[in-house]
């Protein structure tokens, strides 16, 4: 059986035969415009045409770790979030971070029609037909929730944009301020699994393409987050490593970009006049999988509570 560590570099040489993606090495940091550019360029023509109509932007997950053709799985999230919610009829408030076109909120608002949404985003926006949602927007930096009064939030949650920040710790100790006592701090994202110092030179490569094919400026270790949480006053409820929850859902993504590389000539003209934000997000797609599958990265829930 090949090392995974071999079967990156083939798929890595496989992948560049197939189309140009040299430009994500070139930068090495990512402005808040950049972020906005890669997100407007791949809401609509890639994720939405090849995951979910409804706007939800996140890795699909199951919990019996199947992944069936023509089933919505990126909506895992906010239906966990809603279990949480339907179990705890003292939350009344509650803030996304990073709520992106709110996707998550609409989902969550139209179940729960008496708890008040909030979500901050940089550049906030919500489908019309959720104007008239239980839904309100702030435009603004996640590191900065001044607006927001002290243990005023009974909940607030994290979808996969954790990631996009340059100081993590600083989001913890906001949180922390605006959160009730004994309030709920739920986040689902990836890490580093190893400390970026121990890396190998094909590990590197492999946590770069992860890196710029996503406009991330820092693909951070787990050992940070364990630390933030520690330093931050949270008490960690749950955390859960969801790696077989969605190795086979990252495997089917990788699978289907071998399938439309088939298309051979149309493919490479396709990856020719495509944006490069979409081109590069093909990469990190496909090596999710691979990173995840040797324990290079992980995949994890957090729940934490205020103490």
């Amino acid at each position: 059986m090949e090392s995974s560590k071999i079967r990156i570099i083939k798929n890595l040489v496989w992948l560049r035969s197939k189309f140009n993606f040299d430009f994500i090495f070139l930068k090495d940091s990512f402005s808040n415009e950049d972020i906005k550019r890669y997100y407007k360029k791949t809401k609509y023509l890639f994720y939405r045409l090849v995951g979910s109509k409804n706007g939800e932007m996140h890795i699909g997950i199951s919990d019996d770790g199947i992944c069936k053709k023509g089933v919505n799985y990126q909506d895992y999230h906010p239906k966990k979030i809603s279990e949480i919610l339907n179990n705890n009829s003292n939350i009344n408030n509650v803030l996304e971070l990073g709520c992106g076109q709110g996707a998550n909120m609409a989902y969550l608002a139209k179940k729960h029609p008496k708890v008040k949404f909030q979500g901050i985003d940089l550049y906030p926006s919500l489908d019309k037909k959720n104007h008239n949602l239980n839904i309100s927007l702030i435009k603004g930096d996640y590191h900065d929730l001044s607006m927001i009064e002290d243990n005023s939030i009974d909940m607030v949650y994290a979808l996969e944009t954790l990631c996009y920040s340059q100081n993590k710790n600083q989001i913890f100790k906001e949180v922390n301020r605006v959160l009730k006592p004994n309030g709920i701090f739920i986040i689902y994202d990836a890490y580093l699994n190893k400390n970026r110092k121990n890396l190998s030179e094909i590990e590197e490569i492999a946590a770069k393409l992860i890196e710029s094919g996503y406009y991330l400026n820092e693909f951070e270790y787990i050992g940070n987050i364990t630390k933030y949480i520690k330093d931050n006053n949270f008490q960690i409820v749950k955390e859960e490593n969801m790696k077989n929850k969605i190795i086979n859902h990252l495997k089917d993504y990788q699978d289907r970009i071998k399938k439309v590389s088939k298309l051979g000539p149309l493919f490479t003209f396709l990856c020719k006049i495509f944006p490069k934000e979409i081109i590069g997000n093909i990469v990190p797609v496909f090596f999710m999988f691979d990173t995840i599958e040797m324990d290079l990265s992980v995949y994890i829930y957090h729940i934490l509570t205020k103490k």
